[in-house]
């Protein structure tokens, strides 16, 4: 059945990866469940090392960026949680403030199939 409900989804990047626990934590203490987590690599990761075009000062700007970073996404049709999710994320992560920390973002889900609450077979 496709859901037509007012249902949204947070997207967090952390470059901090040592934050991905403390950060599902929070969803999970703000009742948002089924957070999908996936490796994720920044522009000027793929770009620093691709590109030989690429200014030596430029270069050395991408090299402080991490390697690798997480990106957790979850969608939910209580909108309250979400904005609670954002602004305890936001005062961990100081706002993202720091150069190459992240960044926390929210679309809406006009249509999706297969969310929600779901039952599980039992073994008869």
């Amino acid at each position: 059945m496709i859901k037509t409900e007012n249902w949204q989804a947070i997207f967090i990047v952390l470059t901090d990866t040592s934050l991905t626990e403390s950060v599902l934590k929070i969803l999970v203490d703000c009742e948002i469940r089924g957070a999908t987590i996936i490796e994720t690599q920044g522009m000027g990761q793929v770009l620093g090392t691709n590109i030989p075009v690429i200014g030596s000062s430029v270069r050395a700007l991408l090299a402080q960026q991490h390697e690798n970073s997480k990106t957790i996404f979850a969608v939910s049709k209580h909108p309250e949680k979400i904005d609670k999710v954002m602004k305890l994320i936001a005062e961990k992560m100081h706002g993202f403030s720091e150069p190459n920390s992240g960044m926390m973002f929210v679309v809406p889900v006009l249509k999706a199939v297969g969310i929600g609450k779901k039952e599980i077979a039992q073994d008869e």
